[in-house]
């Protein structure tokens, strides 16, 4: 009867896992679009002054993405739609659902609330992306803004406004795209990424520390930890502070067909506000975000 020792079996599972490096670069398919479901889920709790409020939202969008030009140097040219979006917030006296695929929903756009996700139907975003994940250009940027000029509804032409900047575009989109290391990488190698990105109450400057921790199947699964910073924001006598912000995430990125399977974040942060005279925070906030991103098309 054969034996073996356990070196020897651990040999047995190699041939699924990768030895050699892997170089991972986003590529998409030439003949057919890439669906997307992104999800974004988050729970909120305030306390204003002694008194409590939660709030819990969900937003569902259904992305749809083509490429329109692969370059000699690497780049790629992309376009991201989206197709269509879901909502639903639960909060004290402001309890509300959409969903853009309903004609009988388009009665609630006079809620700013609904109109702003209502604004980014149909919507389209080009992309020109470096191979190491910067964003090089938005091509279509003057056309994202004579779509939103041309809009009749003051409240979805303002709730899509903030889409058409440029710099916030860019900054939004390296937070994806650049999560891949530059250079080809063996299971257990680390890199770094931090980014900033504009926010109502400042930049948040974003850092993330990334392992390769196993290739299997075609399929390399990235972990993800990090932190987020925000400088004190002082306004008419007001201070607020973000006190704590962890981030836990995994990506799954099909090496071949050069796109993400799912990608996980979550970010848990508290926030506080302080008044010039008076003891004490007179809001404070903590929240979790969960954003989670899965292939359609597979």
């Amino acid at each position: 009867m054969m034996k073996y020792t356990a070196a020897a079996l651990a040999c047995l599972t190699l041939p699924a896992i990768a030895a050699e490096p892997v170089h991972l670069q986003y590529k998409f398919d030439a003949d057919a679009p890439t669906y997307f479901e992104m999800v974004q889920d988050m729970d909120q709790s305030q306390n204003v002054q002694g008194q409590n409020i939660n709030t819990s939202s969900v937003i569902t969008s259904m992305l749809k993405t083509e490429l329109i030009e692969a370059n000699d140097d690497g780049s790629i040219l992309i376009a991201t739609t989206n197709e269509h979006a879901k909502l639903e917030i639960n909060a004290p006296g402001m309890n509300m659902s959409y969903d853009s695929t309903l004609a009988s929903d388009k009665s609630k756009l006079s809620n700013p609330t609904i109109a702003s996700m209502a604004g980014m139907v149909g919507l389209q975003v080009q992309l020109l992306i470096a191979p190491d994940g910067t964003i090089l250009d938005v091509p279509n940027v003057d056309a994202i803004q004579a779509s939103i000029d041309a809009m009749t509804d003051p409240a979805v032409k303002a709730g899509a406004s903030p889409f058409a900047d440029e710099a916030a575009i860019k900054a939004m989109n390296e937070m994806n795209f650049k999560l891949l290391p530059a250079e080809a990488v063996e299971v257990g190698d680390e890199w770094h990424r931090e980014f900033v990105v504009p926010f109502a109450f400042g930049n948040l400057t974003t850092s993330f520390d990334l392992t390769l921790d196993s290739v299997k199947d075609g399929i390399a699964s990235i972990s993800i930890t990090g932190s987020v910073t925000m400088p004190a924001v002082q306004e008419q006598g007001m201070t607020m502070n973000l006190s704590d912000a962890d981030v836990q995430g995994m990506l799954r990125f099909n090496i071949e067909d050069g796109v993400q399977e799912s990608y996980t974040m979550t970010t848990v942060m508290g926030m506080n506000a302080t008044m010039e005279g008076m003891v004490g925070p007179i809001l404070t906030m903590d929240m979790t975000q969960k954003v989670t991103m899965t292939r359609l098309d597979k």
